[in-house]
């Protein structure tokens, strides 16, 4: 339908200007009228959603909860919380009246930190110069406005690029008699050194709050008192040159008996070419009576070093990954230390000890990790304890507080297929598997393991109900399984091979197999030449095996 209108005099559709100028301005009057009331219609109908109910106070915790959550920046610097305050009027309101709102401090702009000191007040500040897209000059101007106000200074997260570090933390030097949290990470640079060292103390030495620190590939002397009250340590990627030594760091950690988180990754030296003297190798232990989480990537021998030096509480989680520095290194030596890491000491009580029921392997090139955990039927969970991506932690410190008291991984130089099986017991055997329900394998290429390693590892297991198996030969399994059954394998003479007839994992029900190649016919022991030979069990074999056992 098209409307008609009637022209006479003043509608023509050709007005004199200054008319049309009139008329349009009324227009646009009227127009802002409308916008006006749709405005007030649109705030009323609000006023009866369900979330207009919250009082302000609850409003204002979740606008705090999203602020000191979130991670997310824009292309501008600015985080998304800030949209809080463009959503209505009410949630504005609360928004710009809540100081602690805008004490989290982002680097975007001068006009935004103005903005942001002059609305949080004199509530303490946390600070974040972490964002992909703020630039140096940007993080620079941000701690130039607030390096005056040091004493207001709850968090600070600081993350540098290489060149002009040294005079942007230089501004730092007034005491933060309030700061709580501080993260330096100082990026890599090609050609201005390792590891970036600023002369002198930040804020003054004094930081009488400080609970939580944590250092990405920058040095900062542990010797300082102020570290004492730490609950949280993090050492990250330093520089060859700026790693502490193990006595002087135990000498440090000593001092820091609060301490209920401990993570040093790619910060300690080899102690092969360290002069460790016999009195620090003899020297009492250290205990954390608070320790809840540890975690240690470094040189195979700095970590057995350390650990040795260590009483870790029952309770605390535990995170290796070791590195073999020669091509051929004795595994050995960790194996105590694992085993003592579920031995309760004489003030600590053995029930605390912690109880694993199920395990994981998983192998990619030279690479073993290994976890347990103390759920049962858990699966899913990734071995690997440490990604080598710079800033990337996603993988070390996804699955704490999930059940699993300890993760390890063996680095090895060259390729772990002559003393895999070796390995694989070594570790095994050194935790207590008692109360062990599943066991979950997978390995990057067709791995024998043998008729001994499964006697040994897991023959004395009552409680296996699952076994879980990806690219592993089954020759040994198959052979285990059988155990007991009226068919016995036998050596060339005809006699037992197994010196004792107690049936295999008897309460094994769920075997589970994935990429596992089986051959037409199954070799007997005397025909088999090469354990290791991909084809050298057959699907029938298998089931052969597991119809005699007594379920």
């Amino acid at each position: 339908m098209v409307s008609s209108f009637p022209l006479g005099e003043g509608n023509s559709l050709v007005s004199p200007p200054l008319n049309t100028t009139v008329a349009q301005d009324r227009l646009d009057d009227e127009i802002a009228a409308l916008t006006l009331v749709l405005c007030n219609l649109r705030t009323q109908r609000n006023t009866h959603s369900p979330i207009t109910r919250l009082p302000p106070e609850i409003l204002a915790s979740i606008f705090i909860h999203c602020a000191s959550h979130s991670r997310q920046i824009n292309r501008l610097g600015v985080p998304d919380w800030v949209n809080v305050s463009y959503v209505c009027r009410q949630w504005r309101d609360v928004a710009l009246n809540c100081s602690a709102l805008w004490s989290f401090l982002f680097a975007s702009s001068k006009h935004w930190t103005d903005e942001l000191l002059a609305r949080s007040g004199t509530v303490p500040l946390k600070v974040r110069t972490d964002s992909e897209y703020s630039k140096q000059s940007t993080k620079l101007d941000l701690l130039e406005k607030v390096a005056p106000q040091a004493d207001r200074i709850q968090d600070l997260y600081l993350r540098l690029t290489r060149p002009g570090v040294e005079h942007m933390l230089s501004l730092l030097s007034s005491p933060a008699p309030l700061l709580q949290t501080l993260q330096i990470s100082v990026e890599r640079s090609n050609y201005l050194g390792e590891t970036a060292l600023v002369s002198g103390p930040l804020f003054d030495g004094h930081t009488p709050a400080l609970r939580e620190l944590e250092l990405i590939n920058y040095a900062f002397p542990l010797t300082s008192p102020t570290l004492r009250g730490l609950t949280s340590l993090r050492l990250r990627d330093l520089g060859t040159s700026f790693q502490p030594t193990l006595p002087s760091l135990m000498v440090a950690l000593s001092r820091m008996q609060d301490l209920a988180h401990l993570h040093l990754e790619n910060a300690l030296p080899s102690a092969r070419t360290n002069s460790i003297d016999h009195s620090f190798q003899n020297s009492e232990k250290l205990s954390f009576p608070k320790l809840s989480r540890l975690s240690i990537v470094a040189p195979f021998t700095a970590v057995v070093l350390l650990l040795s030096c260590f009483h870790i509480p029952l309770k605390a989680e535990v995170r290796l990954r070791c590195c073999f520095e020669t091509d051929v290194e004795d595994h050995t030596p960790i194996y105590p230390l694992l085993a003592k890491r579920f031995i309760a000491s004489r003030d600590q009580a053995i029930a605390l000890a912690p109880i694993i029921r199920t395990s994981f392997i998983e192998t990619a090139s030279a690479t073993v990790g290994f976890i347990f955990s103390t759920a049962e039927g858990e699966s899913g969970r990734r071995a690997f304890s440490a990604s080598t991506t710079f800033y990337d932690l996603g993988r070390l410190y996804e699955d704490w507080d999930c059940n699993i008291p300890l993760k390890v991984d063996i680095v090895r130089r060259v390729s772990l297929a002559n003393d895999r099986e070796d390995l694989v017991g070594g570790v095994y055997r050194s935790v207590p598997l008692t109360n062990l329900q599943s066991a979950h394998f997978s390995f990057d290429s067709m791995t024998a393991l043998s008729l001994d390693f499964w006697k040994k590892t897991f023959g004395h297991l009552q409680e296996l109900r699952h076994v879980e198996l990806s690219g592993v030969n089954m020759h040994g399994l198959v052979r285990a399984l059988s155990l007991t059954s009226p068919h016995l394998p036998k050596d060339k003479a005809g006699n037992l091979e197994s010196e004792s007839i107690q049936t295999f994992a008897p309460a094994l029900k769920k075997l589970e197999l994935y990429g596992v190649l089986f051959s037409k016919e199954c070799y007997t022991y005397g025909q088999l030449k090469d354990i290791s030979h991909k084809y050298s069990c057959s699907a029938a074999c298998l089931c052969d095996a597991l119809s005699k056992r007594q379920y």
